[in-house]
């Protein structure tokens, strides 16, 4: 990269500029790009973004992000995309878009010091693929929608699912991190190992990796990530159980995450249950069944295993019911069954009623699988909203989001707006609500990039529906309210939670200083995280 900077001056001139340093190949002022890229999954910026540039390595990055700033632009970095709380999408202008999706590559895997390396494009995907046959893992290694999500992205947004049951958020993994401050300087956490420059250890005075952690990118932009390794659990097993009541439900999952034994928890709702048998294709059904083979650990328990799932079909949960999916790990076969039992006489305690095991044993089977469901089974939109609460608020928490919607019900009901809750735990001491919304209204671009053409192609084409999407706003900031009085914390804070309001104001001052110490002129990600000017 060059030593200087041109001057500041125009949008083409800082175009030209870009292009002659990371090639032009890698700067894009198309109308259709700048458009995908100033949207999520539920929210599309006032005005597109004036330029998209996609960085190869952290010397790019570095460069882009000090003309930008030299220019005046404000500077919006972008992961997979699957924000939906406007993450890089705000109301500023003129702004460059950093697509961080070629910064891809897992660059070291240190098994003898039990660490990995990654760029921040890297997908949960690809480092999974990378490290399963090495018989390793990260403690947590990814959300649902790790086919595209990229490791920066959940590091900087937080995210919750496979592992955080016993090992917590993304953040949790994480030794140390490469970060591209505001004005271009490369900053690195974590202690470091002089032969090899990557960190070791993260704790050496101050947590600064944490300081980049949930931040949105306001802070920073991350470059890479170091994250600790653990052996690939030798044994796995599941559990489904079936409630008459929501409560019960919530109970049975706030006693496992007491418990710390199971790796992944989720719990549906009846409505949400539904939504998920009808999205299943019959080509998704059978991969399931050889996958699940494929992770017997002989021919005739694969064969055992299909069976049982196929011949379950999608009736094996009751009409009605609340359901509880369990996930449990270990060294040995015996301890896992142990697990297990114990896991059986929590949902016992709670009138739970064991039901095939289907869900969890196909999660694990095919864990990142396309992000179909970014629009619903009818395509309709989809847009979730949640809170996390201590594990003895639960039962009263959801109680007040569900009275909130309740009041709601005449509209959300007569507009044709339908809702699912998911409920999963963060190590032992989490609790997420997760309320998810779906609703007529016209996808846009990023759904259509996203879903799978077979799929797109099969689902019904909705019309414009501006006030129904408002009203569904208006039902999430409804649930944000219902979880305040429980002091509810928030993954991808972005535009949409009140951290402001909820944080304490000496401990928003500090971050406000924070921001105002390494970005000035608050060019990175103006407004997310509520630091405005």
């Amino acid at each position: 990269m060059p030593d200087n900077l041109p001057p500041p001056d125009t949008t083409a001139t800082l175009t030209a500029s870009l292009s002659a340093a990371i090639g032009a190949d890698n700067v894009s002022l198309s109308t259709e790009r700048r458009a995908l890229f100033s949207q999520d999954i539920w929210s599309k910026a006032p005005q597109p973004v004036d330029i998209v540039v996609r960085l190869a390595d952290s010397a790019a990055l570095s460069y882009s992000v000090r003309l930008a700033g030299a220019a005046g632009l404000a500077v919006l970095p972008r992961g997979g995309g699957m924000s939906y709380t406007g993450g890089y999408v705000g109301d500023v202008g003129p702004a460059l878009l950093l697509d961080l999706s070629a910064m891809n590559r897992v660059l070291s895997v240190d098994a003898e010091n039990m660490r990995v390396t990654v760029e921040a494009g890297c997908t949960w995907k690809a480092l999974h693929e990378v490290l399963t046959p090495l018989g390793l893992r990260t403690p947590f290694w990814g959300p649902l929608s790790g086919i595209s999500s990229t490791i920066g992205g959940g590091l900087s947004q937080q995210n919750a699912f496979f592992g955080a049951g016993l090992y917590g958020t993304t953040s949790e993994s994480v030794i140390g991190l490469t970060v591209v401050l505001p004005d271009g300087t490369l900053l690195t956490t974590g202690a470091r190992r002089p032969q090899d420059g990557h960190p070791f250890y993260r704790f050496y005075g101050p947590d600064l990796t944490g300081l980049f952690c949930g931040d949105c990118g306001a802070l920073g932009v991350k470059a890479e990530i170091t994250l600790r390794l653990m052996p690939l659990p030798a044994h796995e097993a599941y559990l489904s159980v079936s409630f008459t009541g929501q409560d019960q439900c919530l109970a049975a999952l706030a006693d496992v995450a007491r418990s710390g034994i199971a790796a992944e928890t989720c719990a549906f709702d009846p409505a949400l249950a539904r939504v998920r048998m009808k999205r299943a294709s019959l080509l998704s059904d059978v991969k399931a069944l050889g996958t699940v083979m494929a992770r017997q650990k002989s021919i005739l328990g694969g064969v055992r295993e299909a069976a049982r799932i196929a011949l379950a079909g999608r009736s094996f949960l009751p009409e009605e019911c609340w359901s509880l999916h369990l996930t449990v790990e270990g060294r040995s076969a015996a301890a896992v069954e142990a697990d297990l039992s114990a896991l059986r006489a929590i949902a016992r305690r709670h009138d739970g009623v064991e039901v095939e095991n289907t869900i969890p044993k196909v999660l694990r089977a095919q864990p990142f699988t396309p992000l179909n469901n970014v629009l619903g089974p009818a395509g309709e939109r989809w847009v979730p909203v949640h809170g996390i609460v201590a594990l003895g608020d639960a039962i009263a928490a959801q109680a007040a989001v569900a009275g909130a919607l309740s009041a709601m019900e005449p509209d959300l009901s007569e507009a044709g707006v339908t809702i699912g809750f998911m409920l999963t735990s963060l190590s032992t001491n989490g609790f997420l609500i997760e309320p998810v919304f779906f609703w007529p209204e016209a996808r846009e671009a990023l759904h259509e990039a996203t879903v799978e053409p077979g799929i797109l192609s099969r689902l019904p084409v909705h019309q414009p529906n501006p006030a129904v999407t408002a009203l569904v706003a208006r039902a999430r900031q409804a649930v944000v309210a219902a979880l305040q009085p429980f002091g509810a914390a928030h993954f991808q804070v972005g535009r949409a939670y009140p951290l402001s309001e909820d944080a304490d104001p000496a401990a928003f001052a500090l971050l406000r200083a924070i921001k105002a110490s390494v970005d000035p002129g608050h060019r990175l990600n103006p407004g997310v995280l509520g630091l405005q000017v």
